[in-house]
């Protein structure tokens, strides 16, 4: 009896140490796949792949573990921009403003990155992502063309230089139909004297706008209309030798000719005022790549 029991016991340890062997086998493989680094290449790599599925919040979890790692090498400067750039690919407000401060900070302790000029665009970029109409604050379009700006004059000869200049000119244009809607409005309210001060501050700040006959008419209309006829007369001219063979150039006349009779503004009545477009429409598939 005792040899039985002897027997049993001995069986039952053996069982126990086989099934704590086990136990132990099994742990270790699982924290050898919980200790398993992923390589930054592939976090990286898969960051990226996010980003072109449209899924910037996942992006920027595999763009954050990068940055905690102390093996990022230079991925970690490309992760600090891929950061900056999902905030920009929300499209939102917030996320405009914190990509704006992603760049910059990276500008700051970078500024003659490889990747500096591109940063210092993507600031024009997202400030320009702001701006809705030019019925609205212009604040953010001041921004985006110092921004702009900025790319043309510290980086000449970067890639995003020619991008630039052709992104200050369109601003420029935003900012001065901004003015030209102010201008229209005192104009149209019989404000004529307030309508030429903005009218003549688009032609002297915005020299380069792309549809200036139109402001030209606007100015002499407010002139025509403040009695200012001989100034007028100028302007109309102007569009006349400018713009022949115009819509805009054949209202033209008719002030020339009305001038010239001695007749007087007929006001809100002449519909041809705000005829010419001030926002000149953007062309399908040029826009600019980042």
């Amino acid at each position: 009896m005792k040899r039985v029991k002897l027997l049993v016991a001995v069986g039952l340890a053996s069982a126990l140490l086989l099934t704590a062997c086990h136990h132990r086998r099994a742990n270790k493989r699982e924290l050898d796949k919980a200790v398993t680094v992923v390589p930054v290449a592939t976090l990286y790599e898969q960051g990226q792949t996010a980003m072109k599925k449209k899924k910037p919040v996942a992006a920027r979890r595999y763009f954050d573990q990068i940055a905690l790692r102390e093996d990022a090498g230079e991925y970690k400067d490309k992760a600090a921009i891929a950061t900056a750039d999902a905030y920009y690919q929300e499209h939102t407000f917030e996320a405009y403003s914190e990509a704006i401060s992603r760049y910059q900070s990276f500008l700051a302790f970078h500024p003659t990155h490889p990747q500096a000029a591109y940063c210092q665009f993507m600031i024009g970029e997202a400030w320009f992502g702001e701006v809705n109409s030019p019925d609205r604050d212009m604040a953010a379009a001041l921004n985006a063309r110092q921004a702009y700006q900025a790319v043309v004059e510290n980086y000449p000869s970067s890639p995003y230089a020619a991008q630039s200049e052709k992104k200050v000119a369109r601003v420029s244009d935003l900012l001065a139909a901004h003015e030209i809607r102010i201008g229209d409005w005192y104009l149209k309210n019989g404000h004529p004297r307030a309508a030429i001060a903005r009218y003549r501050g688009v032609i002297d700040r915005y020299t380069k706008y792309w549809n200036m006959p139109a402001v030209y008419f606007r100015l002499g209309e407010s002139l025509y209309r403040d009695g200012q006829n001989k100034e007028a007369l100028l302007y109309f001219t102007r569009i006349t030798q400018e713009v022949p063979d115009t819509v805009l150039a054949k209202s033209a006349l008719k002030r020339i000719d009305r001038i010239q009779k001695k007749e007087g503004a007929r006001g809100d009545r002449d519909k041809d005022v705000f005829k010419e477009p001030i926002v000149q429409k953007e062309k399908k598939g040029k826009k600019g790549k980042h």
